[in-house]
């Protein structure tokens, strides 16, 4: 591995007017996860990494979902959707309680973990993590006032176009991982997360939820040449409109 960087030096690289973005491949990875209290914001990472790129992200802990307070799980979700939109690459790995496994195919179109440990049971093979092997699994575009989401699993397959404000609000408030009261205040707000909960755009953890496709600002070239997964694209431009 790289050299190692933490989120305190990379707020400073990427507070620096004068810098001027760089491509990939960097020198330094960026370590987070010693603390899982001093996350950054999924969309200030983003907005960092497109500014200062680095050589990878590492989560130098195992994010342990059988275990770790929902707010915090709904972070590392985002954090993770955030990375894969930009292209940076993600060494991380995963544990889960046996309950959990169902998981997997929701969380399974972002960065494959090097390891998954299902407790009591050991460390199964991750050769099903579908987004090791293909590229745009799900993701969502910004247009002007709606929102297109490809889904390309193949138990839901299909397109969604979300035009409806709620609906766009709800979504856009789950993207950085939430308290569920802030996106279900009123009959009708919640009546929308429920629904984005059904169809499987959101993830409710608990308390909190985290919106789950992944952020398609262009599609990038090449991507079949290095590997088909979107961690693995590089830098990518920002949708048309915003």
């Amino acid at each position: 591995m790289s050299a190692l960087m933490g989120i305190d030096e990379l707020r400073d690289r990427g507070s620096d007017e004068r810098r001027v973005p760089a491509g990939r491949p960097a020198t330094l990875t960026l370590t987070l996860g010693s603390d899982w209290a001093e996350l950054p914001a999924a969309t200030e990472l983003a907005a960092l990494l497109r500014r200062v790129p680095v050589a990878g992200v590492w989560l130098a802990e195992a994010v342990d979902f059988s275990a770790l307070p929902s707010h915090v799980i709904v972070r590392i979700v985002a954090l993770l959707r955030e990375c894969s939109s930009i292209g940076a690459r993600v060494t991380w790995s995963l544990i889960l309680g046996a309950e959990q496994l169902g998981l997997v195919p929701r969380l399974d179109h972002l960065p494959a973990p090097d390891s998954v440990t299902v407790v009591g049971e050991g460390t199964p093979s991750v050769g099903e993590w579908r987004s090791a092997g293909n590229f745009g699994l799900f993701y969502f575009r910004k247009g002007p006032n709606f929102l297109f989401v490809v889904d390309q699993r193949p138990e839901s397959s299909r397109e969604i176009v979300m035009d409806d404000p709620i609906l766009r609000d709800v979504f856009l408030e789950a993207v950085e991982g939430c308290a569920w009261s802030e996106v279900a205040r009123s009959s009708r707000y919640a009546a929308a997360a429920r629904d984005l909960v059904d169809k499987g755009l959101v993830m409710r953890v608990g308390d909190h939820c985290v919106a789950l496709p992944v952020r398609m600002r262009s599609w990038p070239l090449g991507v079949a040449l290095l590997g088909g997964t979107l961690a693995s694209a590089g830098k990518k431009s920002e949708d048309v409109t915003s």
